[in-house]
C-alpha cells in the first residue's frame, strides 16, 4: 500500500472530524478550555479541547485502512499503547485543565504508569530503545523516552499552531528519514500522524478554533518517541542523537524547563511562562514572528539530526 494514500485519509478524515466535534462542543459546551480562574491561560474565550481526540480518530482511521491492507502486530500494538497515552491526557483534560486543581503526587505516578505499559507492550513486538539490546535495559530506556517526550510535547502547547506545528515539522524529518533508509514501517507511521496533525492545524493555527490538550500532546510525543524507537541500534550514538534532533525544540526546550523548575525548588507540574515562545512573545515578537522564529529553529535541529543520523 502506497504510504502517502494513509496521509491522504488519515487527513481527510481530520478534516470532516474536527467540525463535527466543534458542533457537539457548540451545542453541550463539553470539555472546553476555560480562560477564568488561571494566570497562565492567554486566550479569551472558552476554546474546545478535542483536538487530541480527533488526532486518535483520524490518526486510528488511517491505521485501520492500512492494517486492512497489510495486517500486522506491530501497527496494532502501537495504537494500543497509544490509547493508554491517550486516556490519561484525556483524563487530565478533564479533572486537571486548571492549575489550581493539579494534584502532583496523584499525577505523577500516572504518568509513570502510562508511560511503562506502552513501552512494555511495545517491547513484546521488538520496538524497544535498542541502543544497550539487553530486554530490561532497552525495555527502561524506551520508558523513560516516551515518559521525556510526552511530557516535553505537552510544554510546547502555550499558543496557538506551535505544538502542532513543529510537530509537523519532526514528522516530516522522520518521513525523509524513513524513505531515505528504505523504512517503510516508519514511514507509514510518519504519514499517518502527519496526515492528522495537519488536519488538525487547519483549525488550530491563530485564532485558534481548537485546541489539543493534553491528550493531543501527550499521543503525539508517544508517536515521537515509538518512531525514535525504530531508528535507534545497538551501540549507535548517531542513532540515538539523531532522533533527538529530530524532534527538537520540544525536547530541548522540556529539559531546560525541568531543570529550571527543580533548580528553583517547583515542581515540574506546576505550569508557568518562561518557555522559550514565551519569552519571544515577552520580547515584544507578535504571535506570527513568534511562530515563524519557532519553526524555523525546529526545521535547523530537524535538519542537523538527519545529517547525525546519516
Amino acid at each position: 500500500m502506497n504510504p502517502f494514500v494513509v496521509f491522504l485519509i488519515s487527513s481527510l478524515a481530520g478534516v470532516i472530524i474536527i467540525p463535527v466535534l466543534l458542533t457537539i462542543s457548540k451545542k453541550t459546551n463539553f470539555l472546553v478550555d476555560v480562560p477564568e480562574g488561571d494566570t497562565l491561560k492567554i486566550h479569551k474565550k472558552n476554546i474546545p479541547l478535542l483536538g487530541g481526540l480527533a488526532i486518535l480518530a483520524s490518526s486510528c482511521i488511517g491505521a485501520v485502512i492500512f492494517f486492512w491492507q497489510q495486517p500486522g502486530l506491530e501497527i496494532v500494538v502501537i495504537f494500543i499503547g497509544l490509547l493508554v497515552i491517550f486516556f490519561l491526557g484525556f483524563w487530565d483534560d478533564l479533572k486537571w485543565k486548571h492549575i489550581s486543581t493539579i494534584k502532583p503526587m496523584l499525577k505523577f505516578p500516572l504518568l509513570l504508569t502510562c508511560a511503562f505499559v506502552p513501552a512494555f507492550i511495545l517491547a513484546l513486538v521488538e520496538i524497544r530503545f535498542n541502543f544497550v539490546p539487553i530486554y530490561i535495559i532497552s525495555l527502561l530506556l524506551g520508558f523513560t523516552y516516551i515518559f521525556i517526550s510526552i511530557n516535553a510535547v505537552n510544554y510546547q502547547d502555550g499558543m496557538d499552531g506551535l505544538v502542532g506545528g513543529e510537530v509537523c515539522i519532526s514528522l516530516l524529518g522522520f518521513t525523509f528519514l524513513s524513505a531515505m533508509l528504505g523504512n517503510s514501517f516508519g514511514l507509514v507511521i510518519s504519514f499517518i500522524s502527519l496526515g492528522a496533525v495537519s488536519a488538525f492545524l487547519v483549525f488550530n493555527f491563530p485564532p485558534a478554533k481548537v485546541f489539543m490538550g493534553d491528550s493531543g500532546a501527550y499521543s503525539l510525543g508517544f508517536i515521537l518517541a515509538v518512531l525514535a524507537m525504530l531508528f535507534s541500534k545497538p551501540y549507535n550514538t548517531y542513532s540515538i542523537l539523531g532522533p533527538v534532533f529530530i524532534i527538537g525544540l520540544p525536547i530541548f526546550d522540556g529539559v531546560y524547563t525541568n531543570i529550571r523548575r527543580l533548580l528553583a525548588g517547583k515542581s515540574i507540574f506546576l505550569g508557568d511562562r518562561s518557555h522559550f515562545y514565551d519569552k519571544l512573545l515577552q520580547k515584544g515578537f507578535s504571535t506570527k514572528k513568534t511562530l515563524a522564529i519557532c519553526f524555523s529553529l525546529q526545521l535547523l535541529l530537524v535538519f542537523i539530526g538527519v545529517l547525525i543520523y546519516k
